[in-house]
């Protein structure tokens, strides 16, 4: 049996028989190719929010799959996914990360672009006519979903509307239509390939060993549990306890209704496959994305959208941080026992089923199988409700 057929058995295992995924599945760049190819050129991949790239000439940069990209607003307002490779001898326009600019000018011989990618500057053409219309940037699809941005590079996926309509009515009692403040951090290199940083990313199975005096404190694993999911995107929650229940003695509760309340009384995880894991306390929305550099190497970056105005303060950035960097090392700590000949995964438990969704999420984009998994845990129904 090859790694890919390994993979599809595993992935494709309900709850009651799932184990974790063969470590090849970390490793393996046959595995890593058709990953790139089968999921982040074919489906949608999140890369920013709006917040981020807000005022004219605003852009981010980064490489999907090894096609840079660049988000840009254009002067007339759009938010544009495009080429950030020079139509000429393919050099990368602009350097990765975020800035503004107006025109886009090649480092290497000045072909000059627009923020709606036209070629308009050729220097020193001589006799030769370059058609400027055939050599304008190419477009990839682009969307935005309660501000947060999403591309598409083959342009076939699905309205992000229709895939996370059912997601709708757990995310509109947060009223999140009004989260039109944003910011984001810098990109943080872990040594651990992108399904590892995912898996750690949307349990919380792991929290009361590798969190014990961070989110185990806030967010214990004995109050956490499932919600509803299915391979293209799952929920799960939480209850608050300790110091980040202190806000529900506030004045202001009072005059809460006891439904609105409830939704500050926990937490809800939501993942989005291939690469976002949200979190919803209150009126803010945190979440973090997962970009593959490599089979063993992903950028993971960090970012909230909020009604309020976000400016954390010196301990709350602290938090994060600490958290951030435990993650880090039980991520790159996994790894490294990925290309291990003799290790075998063991059995997943009741705890992990939103990575057994994660898991059919694989197994559809990868091996195109049709695997009816939608559940609905009445469990967390009259906390929800």
């Amino acid at each position: 049996m090859t790694v890919l057929d390994s993979i599809k058995k595993v992935a494709s295992a309900k709850i009651e028989e799932a184990t974790g995924l063969p470590f090849a599945a970390y490793s393996d760049e046959e595995v890593y190719q058709l990953e790139m190819e089968k999921i982040y050129r074919n489906d949608w991949v999140f890369v920013c929010n709006e917040g981020e790239v807000a005022n004219p000439g605003d852009y981010y940069a980064l490489t999907i799959a090894d096609e840079p990209i660049i988000i840009i607003r254009g002067r007339d307002g759009e938010l544009r996914a495009m080429s950030n490779v020079c139509r000429h001898r393919g050099t990368p326009l602009n350097d990765e990360g975020f800035g503004n600019k107006g025109r886009m000018v090649c480092p290497y011989h000045a072909w000059t672009y627009t923020d709606q990618g036209k070629l308009i500057g050729v220097p020193h053409p001589g006799i030769i006519a370059v058609d400027k219309e055939k050599h304008c940037l190419p477009h990839f699809k682009l969307e935005s979903w309660h501000g947060l941005v999403f591309v598409n590079i083959n342009g076939n996926a699905e309205a992000l509307s229709e895939r996370y309509s059912g997601i709708e009515k757990y995310l509109q009692r947060y009223n999140i239509g009004s989260f039109d403040k944003g910011v984001g951090g810098e990109n943080e290199y872990w040594e651990t390939n992108w399904k590892l940083a995912v898996e750690n990313g949307i349990e919380s199975y792991h929290l009361f060993k590798v969190h014990q005096e961070t989110l185990e404190v806030n967010t214990p694993t004995r109050e956490a549990f499932y919600i509803e999911g299915k391979p293209d995107w799952t929920l799960t929650g939480g209850n608050l306890v300790g110091e980040s229940r202190s806000f529900t003695e506030n004045a202001m509760m009072a005059l809460m209704p006891k439904s609105q309340q409830r939704l500050w009384e926990h937490y809800v995880l939501f993942s989005l496959p291939p690469n976002f894991v949200g979190i919803l306390l209150g009126d803010t929305l945190g979440y973090l994305s997962v970009i593959p550099v490599d089979a063993n190497n992903s950028i993971i970056r960090a970012g909230t959208i909020s009604s309020s105005k976000i400016n954390p303060g010196a301990g709350e950035q602290e938090f994060v941080e600490a958290f951030f960097a435990e993650d880090k090392w039980i991520c790159e700590r996994n790894q490294k026992a990925m290309k291990s000949r003799h290790g075998e995964p063991g059995k997943l438990v009741e705890l992990e089923q939103v990575v057994v969704d994660f898991h059919h999420y694989l197994a559809e984009r990868l091996f195109d199988t049709k695997i009816d998994s939608h559940i609905v845990d009445e469990r967390a129904k009259p906390l929800m409700d």
